[in-house]
């Protein structure tokens, strides 16, 4: 089932008064023209309620623009997205996704505004695209598994682990199929030389669930001993107490791109270049990191407190590996191995 919140925070709407300032307005002036406007709309995938709570911290610093957020899965958002903007009917200000193949087409269209926030200066350039997309968050693939059942020395710690028959009928993934961020992180393994992935993890018996927080859940029952996943479940299974370790392989961690962008056309332009500068920023990078728990990508920013932070570890974004054909031949790869339509 899709989830999708929508959330109002702080006052009714107040409609926007003003019309978007200059690529080379101060941001002073935008934000006494965001003030005057006094609303923001902004569609993300922050999991809830941690997306609150960042955006009640805007709200905070910004108490005269009330903020209205719209919670969707990535797909969701972006077939709503690219639904409504080229109709005219797009209420966004602000939206932040997860990295999509789409993305650089709205570009392409001229759906994307193109400006650079002031706090951009302080990100590597891997983070900044065409000063259009702006990577604020990595959402990092991860190894799980029990604490109180596998032994530390014992634990799998590099991604061919998997392929081991100790742990034959004993490990859980995402079925690719349905989720960018497992293709995403075959992509990387493809990319180390693995191949006939989809094959081998059968005979391995592998097993499905949906979702990453029900495969954190099926370790910590023991109905899998071992797991692939994405951090933001394990952040908030640790953080309820929950007897699991998460390891980051030393031969390289994919990570998905959490970018925010913004429309070229808005109802609140000045707005949401106010809450894109303040999302960069170093107050609205930890807000998000101390919420969601997953790293920023600003340099300076604490590390997270339940999980290792990005320095020492190989990162590899996987927008550059995933492309379309990559994606389709995962796609009907695992189809085949599996007897799927």
């Amino acid at each position: 089932m899709s989830l999708r919140r929508r959330t109002l925070l702080s006052m009714p709407f107040v409609a926007a008064g003003t019309a978007a300032l200059a690529q080379g307005a101060d941001l002073a002036q935008i934000t006494d023209a965001a003030n005057k406007g006094g609303h923001i709309d902004i569609h993300h995938n922050v999991p809830p309620p941690l997306g609150d709570l960042w955006l009640g911290d805007f709200r905070k610093a910004f108490p005269r623009i009330a903020v209205e957020a719209t919670r969707l899965p990535s797909a969701e958002m972006m077939q709503r997205f690219g639904t409504e903007y080229p109709a005219g009917a797009s209420k966004t200000d602000v939206v932040i996704t997860l990295w999509d193949e789409t993305l650089p087409g709205w570009a392409k269209k001229g759906w994307v505004k193109t400006w650079t926030p002031p706090e951009a200066a302080a990100f590597a350039p891997e983070y900044k695209r065409e000063n259009q997309f702006y990577t604020i968050q990595l959402i990092r693939s991860a190894m799980v598994s029990h604490k109180g059942r596998i032994k530390d020395a014992d634990a799998p710690r590099e991604w061919a682990d998997f392929f081991n028959p100790k742990w034959k009928d004993k490990i859980g993934i995402n079925p690719p199929w349905r989720s960018v961020a497992v293709q995403e992180m075959l992509a990387f393994w493809h990319d180390q030389g693995e191949r006939d992935i989809a094959k081998r993890l059968k005979a391995n018996g592998v097993r499905f669930f949906n979702g990453s927080a029900g495969i954190v859940q099926a370790v910590i029952r023991g109905d899998v001993q071992v797991a692939a996943v994405i951090e933001p479940p394990v952040i908030s299974a640790i953080a309820d107490g929950a007897p699991i370790r998460v390891i980051y392989p030393a031969s390289g961690v994919p990570a998905t791109a959490t970018v925010a962008f913004l429309p070229a056309k808005s109802p609140h332009p000045d707005a949401g270049m106010l809450f894109l500068n303040w999302a960069m920023s170093a107050a609205g990078q930890q807000s998000l990191q101390d919420h969601a728990g997953a790293p920023v990508t600003r340099p300076g920013v604490k590390p997270p407190k339940m999980v290792p932070g990005l320095d020492g570890m190989k990162i590899v974004l996987t927008e550059r590996l995933l492309t379309p054909e990559m994606q389709n031949a995962i796609i009907e790869e695992w189809r085949s191995v599996f007897g799927l339509q």
